[in-house]
């Protein structure tokens, strides 16, 4: 399922919105605030695809410092802890 960016939704919304008002808002006062709605609802996720940007971009940060303590193997290429002194799948010094 494809995924709505929020500014789709803040956009339809006034569209909605705006042009229930324009022409009878008595009768399409429904549609005026699900056009409201819809705004917020386009806000929330604006916010929220923020946070989610914020977050990867620390987990990619904490990835990269994390990686350059790993030590590998020079016989076989396994990851191994920063302490080893030994290798864990051929026995290898390190």
């Amino acid at each position: 399922m494809a995924k709505i960016h929020g500014l789709v939704y803040i956009l339809v919304g006034l569209f909605v919105s705006i042009f229930s008002w324009r022409l009878n808002y008595e009768k399409l006062i429904f549609f005026f605030y699900a056009g409201w709605i819809f705004v917020f609802i386009g806000v929330v996720k604006l916010i929220f695809n923020l946070i989610k940007t914020k977050m990867n971009k620390k987990e990619k940060i904490h990835h990269k410092s994390v990686q350059q303590h790993v030590k590998f193997c020079h016989n076989c290429g396994i990851a191994l802890r920063q302490q080893a002194k030994f290798c864990a799948r051929c026995g290898a010094r390190v």
